[in-house]
């Protein structure tokens, strides 16, 4: 047999494996490739205190103020494709999740269950995130689905108060230059 026709049938191959992963993802199923790795490349939670430590909107505003901690409010649906993305890459990502465990309350309002909460905070889109001080109150919300990267610098910058001191704009450049 050729070369190339060797290679035309691997590449067949390897595309008909692709089709069958990205398949299987798109059903839901987790496609292991490593231990604690999704096909994704992202990190599993292997354990209850692992992932994101949501709370209820009540019980999260209250620890916020005892704790002195910012607040991340996530509001989401069951229906929402870009809420269903953001939980499945940007949520799985350990160093966020660590991070706002470490550093804030987080909350989930699911908007279909907990519409007095939705229209309280006039969500209009999903998913919508707001970040607020430990008294609750509104810093700044941030739409649509967002990577782990561009959050891991939001909450850098909210977390470490320089919103208080410059423009996030401001904060980024200062990113850039160390």
């Amino acid at each position: 047999m050729k070369k190339e026709n060797m290679l035309v049938i691997v590449l067949i191959c390897m595309a008909f494996a692709g089709v069958m992963i990205h398949n299987h993802i798109q059903e839901g199923e987790a496609v292991e490739t490593a231990p604690g790795k999704a096909a994704s490349g992202k990190a599993i939670p292997d354990s209850k205190e692992a992932g994101i430590q949501w709370k209820t909107y009540d019980e999260g505003l209250q620890l916020a103020k005892s704790r002195n901690k910012h607040i991340f409010l996530y509001f989401h649906a069951d229906w929402c494709t870009y809420c269903k993305k953001m939980e499945a890459t940007t949520f799985m990502d350990k160093k966020i999740w660590t991070y706002l465990n470490e550093h804030f309350i987080s909350i989930q309002v699911d908007t279909e269950k907990d519409t007095d909460i939705s229209e309280q905070w006039k969500v209009r889109g999903l998913p919508t995130i707001w970040f607020l001080k430990p008294d609750a109150t509104k810093l700044d919300s941030l739409p649509g689905y967002v990577d782990e990267d561009y959050l891991s610098k939001v909450l850098t910058y909210i977390q470490s108060g320089k919103y208080e001191k410059m423009s996030f704009n401001e904060f980024m450049e200062t990113l850039k230059r160390n």
